[in-house]
This record gives structure tokens, C-alpha cells and sequence, in this order.
């Protein structure tokens, strides 16, 4: 059984790879798999980056993403076994229209290889920002604050491998 977003987001985490931004490329079919056959994948015009943490013995990834130029942000929470991706939630900014909110599976029992299930729901999630209103050093730190405040990340150790979080 797949524990639901609210109950990571609570639990104590470990950073296993903080990962690197990309832009410019198409996302590795590695980086988010959703099925062995089949993965969540980016258009090189996307600015991205995947963060892999643990809780207890569970292996969790958080893609975040944006397009500066369209106003768009995602992020998403995924729980990966073996090669299969369960998204717990995707929280979205679109610049077409105000408003953060999320997308998430209600049920207890998630579905894995797919985006998010049929059973979905869709809420405000509240964060309060307009879009990159509040960038003071660039897009990636912001991002990086956004997916720290919505995942509760711990900060990476680290410096100038590129391995800190914030």
C-alpha cells in the first residue's frame, strides 16, 4: 500500500540525490519512471530537476519544473518500487490562469504507472504567490524554495558539487 502525500510530506526524510537542474534536453527516461515501458518525460523547452529522498525504507522522487517565459510550474510526488512511479500529487501553477493548486489520489490504495488516477481530486493548495512573484535570485532557487515548502525537503549537505538544496 502507498502512503498518501500528507503523510510524506509529515514524515522525516533523507536526502539520497538532490539532483541538477536541465534545460535545453529531454528528460531521461530514468529520471521519473512511471512503468518499466513508460515514463513521465519533458519537453527540452521545461527547466527541470528530480530529487530522490527516503522515508524509512521507501524511495520517494519530487520533479520539479517550470517555463519561466509561460508562467508554468509543476511539481510532483512520486513513490517509486522497483521500476514503478505511484504519483501521489501534482501541484501546478498555470499563467492562463490564477492560482496554485493540487491534483491528487483520495483512495488508500494508489495506481501506479500513471500520471494520477482516474479517481482524482483537484483543490486550492495554498500558496499564496503569483508566479515567480517572488524571485530574488533566479527561477531555480525559486522553484527549489517552492518544492522545499511543499515537500517539507530537508537541506542537502553539500556546496559546490551541487549537491545543496537551498
Amino acid at each position: 500500500m502507498s502512503r498518501g502525500a500528507a503523510w510524506v510530506r509529515s514524515s522525516e526524510k533523507q536526502i539520497i540525490n538532490a539532483g541538477r537542474w536541465a534545460s535545453g534536453k529531454k528528460m531521461p527516461r530514468d529520471s521519473f519512471p512511471l512503468r518499466p515501458s513508460q515514463a513521465y518525460r519533458l519537453p527540452g523547452t521545461w527547466t527541470w530537476r528530480v530529487i530522490s529522498f527516503s522515508v524509512r525504507d521507501d524511495e520517494y522522487r519530487v520533479l520539479l519544473a517550470y517555463k519561466a517565459d509561460k508562467q508554468e510550474f509543476r511539481a510532483m510526488l512520486g513513490r517509486l518500487t522497483d521500476r514503478e512511479m505511484t504519483v501521489l500529487c501534482r501541484v501546478e501553477h498555470h499563467g492562463s490562469h490564477p492560482g496554485w493548486h493540487v491534483h491528487y489520489q483520495p483512495q488508500k490504495i494508489k495506481q501506479s504507472g500513471v500520471v494520477i488516477g482516474i479517481d482524482i481530486k483537484k483543490r486550492a493548495c495554498g500558496l499564496n504567490s503569483r508566479f515567480g512573484t517572488d524571485v530574488v535570485s533566479g527561477f531555480d532557487d525559486w522553484a527549489i524554495s517552492v518544492g522545499y515548502k511543499l515537500f517539507k525537503l530537508p537541506h542537502a549537505g553539500g556546496g559546490a558539487n551541487g549537491t545543496r538544496l537551498l
